[in-house]
């Protein structure tokens, strides 16, 4: 158990405030042209799943979704992307909650909320808004998920080291 796992519940209740306050804010930070912009919101979804575990990880992912597309308006509100957002939470916690964040489970936690979240479900919402067919979208998004792999597992590596170091992993 770690410094973050071992608090009370006043303390879980302000650290999971900041974690989606973080990830409102990583979430609207987005680098690169729009046909390869990756965001940074994966962070802080995969810090609320390893201290939080998938159920309040998949409710922070659900208000962060509904809160951020409330304050900072972006196109349409569809809920398939908030959807996204639970499933998400669901598989950085369960795939991360009390186990040690080694690089092959952080690599096989990114490749699976990759493939399931940003690959399937996410071309699948574009789709229907965009009135595009599934497939064409599928084949256009898979080069730019396949590269992105390896960048947030190593960010991700990286932040679980740092936080390993400081004794909050």
């Amino acid at each position: 158990m770690n410094k973050i796992q071992s608090m009370n519940k006043t303390m879980e209740i302000t650290w999971l405030a900041i974690l989606l306050a973080l990830q409102m804010v990583l979430g609207r930070v987005h680098v690169g042209p729009s046909f390869l912009k990756v965001g940074f919101g994966f962070i802080a979804s995969a810090l609320i799943g390893y201290y939080f575990g998938p159920w309040k990880s998949m409710l922070v992912g659900l208000i962060s979704d509904v809160v951020t597309n409330f304050l900072f308006p972006d196109g349409v509100f569809f809920w398939g992307f908030t959807l996204s957002a639970v499933v998400t939470g669901l598989i950085y916690g369960f795939l991360l909650y009390q186990k040690k964040p080694t690089m092959s489970r952080l690599l096989l936690t990114t490749v699976i909320a990759v493939v399931i979240v940003n690959l399937i479900l996410n071309t699948w919402w574009v789709s229907i808004l965009s009135q595009m067919s599934f497939q064409t979208l599928f084949w256009l998004r898979l080069g730019k998920e396949l590269v992105f792999i390896p960048i947030q597992t190593t960010i991700l590596v990286i932040i679980f080291k740092w936080l390993h170091y400081h004794h909050y992993a």
